[in-house]
């Protein structure tokens, strides 16, 4: 008889005692990154003062790559460089230093609140809360250097989307994704890239705050949303729901998150989900979660080298640790 046995391989209890934490920033006690990639041998990370850094973690040299106005909320690599996403009524998207923005989307001079930026080989997907009941969309064909403006999708009243980790929009399989919250919450799904759109109800709680905050697409069929509601950072209910039929349906998680989740991400069969007083991981796809470390987080990527960097709430920090492995064990 064949046995498989799956054994978790779970770094320190204790976070801080697993790795050091960096503090990029010491003497501003607010500065954070919410915009954070990882690429190549380098961590990006965009923080609320409106610097843009690239850090080394092996020569542990710190950049300043650009100073633009706050708040920068996304970050991500292309073949052409670092774009940069800014959100606010300025809301623009910078590639590397440049001064001039690649993506300025009204005419006006009046910016888009940008909510995020998802790249997939050439392509790059912005969307943006609604202006006049639609919210906008942007794709660019070519790695970031030129946009088009996509057909707007209505927006149900007080509907929008949050900027939290810039992990609401995605790119997968030849398809667009983004999730919204507030009265309603919803996750739009374009095929073809934006040429065929449809939407699906997420049974999140209706108010102010209230909604996903994240989502990871994990393959075609399975699906994670992550929030709940960043004024209720301990409540349980209503902050993950997961789909089994590529987002179609929803349900519940059966051991939800430990509170309040601004980003989730997907690696080598483990879901992680950080929020403001801690970090969860489940490894059955988002239905039941284990209490991983404490702390006030904002987003999280996997590097090259296969650890997991985690943006902290204060002193621009970052913190590395060991990713949570699964093992298998093959008996005869």
């Amino acid at each position: 008889m064949r046995i498989l046995v799956l054994l978790l391989c779970v770094g320190s209890i204790n976070f801080f005692d697993a790795q050091e934490l960096i503090e990029l920033d010491t003497i501003t006690h607010t500065a954070h990154a919410r915009a954070l990639r990882c690429h190549s041998a380098f961590v990006y990370v965009g923080d609320n003062q409106g610097r843009c850094f690239s850090y080394s973690p092996y020569t542990k040299e710190l950049v300043l790559m650009n100073l633009l106005q706050p708040e920068l909320r996304d970050v991500e690599v292309t073949k052409l460089g670092v774009l940069w996403m800014q959100t606010g009524d300025t809301g623009k998207v910078f590639l590397n230093a440049g001064i001039q923005p690649v993506l300025f989307p009204r005419p006006n001079g009046l910016g888009v609140f940008l909510d995020g930026i998802a790249v997939k080989d050439s392509f790059v997907f912005a969307m943006g809360d609604p202006i006049n009941g639609e919210f906008p969309l942007f794709l660019s064909r070519d790695h970031g250097l030129t946009w088009k403006s996509m057909p707007g999708i209505k927006a149900e009243a007080s509907e929008a989307g949050y900027a939290a980790s810039g992990t609401t929009v995605q790119i997968a399989d030849n398809r667009l994704f983004f999730v919204t919250g507030g009265t309603s919450s919803h996750i739009f799904i374009g095929k073809r890239l934006g040429k065929k759109w449809k939407s699906y109800t997420l049974p999140f709680k209706s108010g102010e705050g209230e909604g996903p905050y994240s989502l990871c697409v994990i393959d075609r069929k399975n699906m994670v949303v992550v929030g709940g509601n960043y004024q209720f950072p301990d409540r349980r209910s209503s902050v993950c729901y997961i789909s089994n039929n590529g987002g179609k349906t929803w349900k519940e998680s059966a051991e939800p998150p430990f509170g309040y989740r601004s980003d989730v991400i997907h690696f080598q069969g483990v879901t992680y989900a950080c929020g403001s007083n801690g970090i969860d991981f489940s490894t059955d796809h988002g239905n039941t979660w284990v209490k991983w470390f404490p702390g006030a987080f904002l987003a999280m990527d996997i590097s090259a080298d296969e650890k997991l960097w985690i943006t902290t709430k204060s002193n621009l920090g970052l913190v590395m640790v060991e990713p949570v492995r699964i093992a298998v064990l093959i008996s005869d």
